[in-house]
């Protein structure tokens, strides 16, 4: 046998060798991907996995109100403890609300949708394909992370507002910090104008939301985290002095049961039994804001669904001749 002969069966070789090697590969490979497919499958069918897929959203909504509640409460502390300006303080308040609203809907916007708000939740339940029976559950996350981030808050300034108040915690007066939790109307607005008040601001906010989340529209899109919180934070500057912008029953609730503990059972009755106010208000206010979307704001959306009932109506009546 020559050398080019040799050399030729050798190569010939060494390639019918370097297909078995790949095909060896690959089939290592799809048998590699399979076993892995079948364990992922394996870990979502055990019962820790299907609680967590059903929990989700849930934790979602309770740590993205945490997080709005603790900026925000945090912004009023700080502008309490640290400032006699009223004008700084204000800005200053406004732009706490929104930026920890921004950030909440970052957190929670791509597993629950971030509601934070069940003047929102309850909105998106009756317009916008929320299940009914989510609801309940989106509430009671709501309150519970607007309870624990106003603990957070509380604890955080707790230090700094001894001095402020010589150690002892008032509701309203100079030396008043209660406010920076639950809301309370000024002194010289009854519960009558601030309902109005609330409702007005929350069903712009829930209009808003429904116009920035509306892809039919001009939707915000990827930017839709900053553009609510900009939309709180115009509200408050704008609408908000009457009552300290609450726009949200989780909120102003959570807050107000966790400020009971250092300032006693008084934040409830205060002002009039203010409390019922911002729960009330908001909720109402938002379904007036929401269907006023709804009805007359025709969007694109609206104008394609009725295009496809007209489509699937005439397709029908053709197929019954």
């Amino acid at each position: 046998m020559s050398s080019s002969v040799v050399s030729t069966h050798y190569a010939s070789g060494s390639k019918s060798r370097s297909r078995y090697s790949r095909g060896t590969t690959n089939f290592s490979d799809r048998a590699g991907e399979e076993i892995e497919f079948a364990n992922q499958k394996a870990l979502k069918d055990t019962w820790v996995s299907r609680m967590r897929i059903f929990l989700a959203p849930y934790f979602a909504e309770f740590f993205g109100t945490a997080v709005f509640v603790i900026m925000g409460c945090g912004a009023n502390l700080t502008y309490t403890v640290l400032t006699s300006n009223a004008e700084s303080a204000w800005v200053g308040n406004a732009l706490g609300w929104g930026m920890g609203l921004m950030l909440g809907v970052f957190v929670a916007g791509g597993v629950s949708g971030a509601m934070l708000n069940p003047a929102v939740a309850l909105s998106f339940a009756g317009y916008r394909g929320l299940p009914w029976i989510q609801v309940p559950f989106y509430f009671i996350a709501e309150f519970a992370g607007a309870f624990i981030g106003a603990l957070l808050a509380y604890a955080c300034f707790a230090h700094s507002l001894d001095p402020f108040d010589g150690y002892h915690r008032q509701i309203a007066g100079p030396f008043g910090s209660a406010g920076a939790f639950g809301n309370f109307a000024r002194p010289f607005i009854g519960n009558g104008a601030a309902f109005l008040s609330e409702a007005v601001g929350t069903g712009l906010l829930v209009l808003g939301i429904f116009a920035i989340t509306d892809t039919n529209n001009f939707p915000a899109r990827s930017c839709t985290p900053i553009a609510i919180g900009l939309l709180l934070t115009g509200l408050a500057l704008s609408i908000g002095y009457p009552t300290g912008y609450s726009f949200n029953p989780a909120r102003d609730l959570g807050p107000r049961c966790a400020a009971a503990i250092w300032y006693g059972a008084d934040v409830f009755t205060f002002h009039g039994s203010y409390t019922w106010v911002p729960v009330a208000a908001p909720m109402a206010g938002g379904i007036v804001g929401a269907t006023a979307y709804e009805l007359f704001i025709v969007s694109k959306r609206a104008l394609v669904q009725d295009e496809e009932e007209e489509s699937v109506s005439e397709h029908s009546s053709v197929s019954l001749e």
